[in-house]
């Protein structure tokens, strides 16, 4: 598509946005353009030279300004960014590492709405995470935030997962099948030996071995404060992106049509 072709659909778009929210807010026409280059933070000319399809400068914080200023909903932003910087909106997606090979799993995370999804790496650190996760699990924000370290070594995850024992003996076994693959130099070896100190897990890992690949269409059921500790039952699916091996796009769901499921109440 040429150039000429996507400036003429962006004016289109621009345009037709600035009618649309002219009539949201009760106006007798379009949301006059100063009212959205007052909101870009640019110049009159610059908006005048941006929604005629003109080559101009200007970074992601001008694009979200102007999208707030036309109250876009999610698929307008995207249309937005998309006709001008080539990529969609970066909307409730915190991305540990500021890898760009990394955004298209991050633009994943971003469709699943207020369903919870994180990207991992191989030794469970947290490497991005939507705003739903950050909502259930605020311990993602945690420096070196890591799901295994959470889980057994943070008192308040006995609480929060029913059954707490029997998500660690997964959770060990899942450990000792990586360490088969790659050792005991590893981080996640090394976090092994730190939460082994704690005798409950000791006592856990002393248990007949068993090893687990991964949680996909694992079943569990957590309580949150973000739900007020009432018990929601969740199912997590598991990715493992073909250009990215070493890490796992997992995705918190919860399976309606199932007997003994339910979907989370609104906070």
């Amino acid at each position: 598509m040429s150039d000429l072709v996507v400036a003429s659909n962006l004016t289109r778009y621009l345009k037709a946005w600035r009618a649309a929210r002219g009539q949201e807010l009760g106006l007798n026409g379009p949301l006059p353009q100063a009212k959205v280059q007052q909101a870009s933070g640019k110049s009159d000319r610059w908006y005048r030279m941006f929604e005629a399809g003109m080559p101009v400068k200007y970074e992601t914080a001008t694009l979200l300004a102007i999208a707030e200023s036309l109250g876009l909903g999610d698929s307008e932003r995207m249309t937005l960014f998309l006709l001008t910087m080539g990529v969609p909106a970066p909307l409730n997606v915190t991305l540990n590492d500021d890898d760009v090979r990394l955004r298209p799993m991050s633009w994943i995370l971003e469709q699943q709405g207020r369903r919870p999804a994180y990207i991992s790496d191989e030794n469970w650190g947290i490497v991005a995470f939507n705003k739903a996760m950050s909502d259930w699990c605020p311990w993602v924000h945690d420096p070196n935030a890591n799901l295994m370290r959470y889980v057994l070594l943070y008192p308040e995850a006995r609480g929060v997962y029913e059954g707490w024992e029997n998500h660690v003996r997964v959770f060990l076994a899942m450990i000792r099948l990586e360490i088969a693959k790659r050792g005991y130099e590893t981080p996640i070896a090394h976090l092994l030996i730190e939460a082994l100190e704690d005798s409950v897990v000791k006592a856990l890992w002393d248990e007949e071995p068993s090893v687990v690949a991964n949680r996909d269409g694992h079943h569990y059921r957590l309580r949150l404060p973000y739900f007020r500790n009432e018990p929601i039952d969740c199912m997590s699916q598991v990715f493992i992106p073909s250009a990215h091996p070493n890490l796992r796009l997992v995705l918190m769901t919860w399976p309606d049509d199932m007997d003994g499921f339910n979907t989370p109440p609104i906070a």
